[in-house]
């Protein structure tokens, strides 16, 4: 048995750092939730293959596929939860030739400001050669040729999870890239910002920043930007037109006072979008 070595990504042991005085924002969040959701998923690639945990039975009825609550990991690591209280009935695919697959897939994050996201395993019917991304395959649907539009049969196709222990040790992964060594990983620091005019709400002040001394590039692609504010007093903080060498951050005043502080610290720290793992 061959070792299995997923990707690892160069900032999944990146998180929050909590002190007192931080204003934080919902990117903060995102990446405080990114830093524990990684690890779940990284764990479970390492532990376990793709497949089914439990459940997903499918059953034909009125030519209609019902499906089971039931759980599974994807290869990815992501866990598929499926309540089966709504969305467990499935119609006929007529568009997908004479067999196709029914899979159960995690859901993509939509990009929108909702307070609450449902991340439930949903169904899909999809070509057998073609699967979902983030996906399980549950069962292979087999058309009446004979009367188009009617299931003749399905088959069931879930595959179990099995676990991937005791270790097997390969080969060191080593990092692949075409491009420029040392254009990747992660970029941090501080810059200091003058506040003596952001008395009022809305007033703010804007500084361009550089990932190194030099001012040259610093990754291959635009990175994912994060930045907080330290000090006694609340300032929000925005992060626009970032690059591959520099982006701009945006103090802003969110209390009206009559004195203010001489200066605010904030805290940045840039992550690579571009670093891949592979086998020697």
């Amino acid at each position: 048995m061959s070792a299995f070595i997923p990707p690892i990504p160069s900032d999944i042991a990146v998180r929050l750092n909590y002190h007192d005085g931080m204003f934080l924002t919902a990117q903060n969040m995102t990446l405080e939730q990114n830093y524990f959701s990684n690890w779940i998923k990284l764990q479970n690639q390492c532990l376990y293959t793709p497949g089914v945990l439990n459940g997903f039975d499918v059953v034909l009825q009125n030519n209609t596929l019902v499906v089971a609550p039931g759980v599974g990991f994807d290869s990815s690591g992501d866990f598929l939860v499926f309540p089966g209280i709504s969305g467990n009935m499935v119609p006929a695919a007529t568009n997908l030739g004479d067999s196709y697959g029914l899979y159960a897939v995690y859901p993509p994050t939509p990009n929108v400001s909702t307070d609450t996201l449902d991340q439930a395993a949903v169904l899909q019917s999809a070509s057998l050669t073609y699967p979902p991304s983030y996906s399980i395959i549950l069962a292979t649907v087999t058309m009446d040729s004979a009367n188009p539009g009617i299931i003749k049969s399905i088959a069931d196709s879930r595959i179990p999870v099995t676990s991937r222990l005791p270790a097997v040790l390969g080969k060191l992964a080593v990092i692949q890239s075409s491009l420029k060594q040392g254009l990747d990983g992660a970029r941090h620091g501080n810059v200091t910002f003058d506040t003596r005019t952001l008395l009022k709400v809305g007033d703010r002040v804007s500084q361009q920043v550089f990932y190194v001394a030099g001012q040259g590039p610093a990754f291959n692609v635009p990175p994912s930007v994060n930045a907080t504010v330290t000090g006694s007093f609340p300032y929000a903080i925005s992060v626009s037109n970032v690059g591959t060498s520099q982006f701009t951050l945006d103090l802003v005043a969110i209390e009206t006072r009559a004195t203010s502080e001489p200066s605010a610290q904030v805290n940045w720290l840039a992550l690579s979008n571009s670093s891949t793992l592979e086998n020697a």
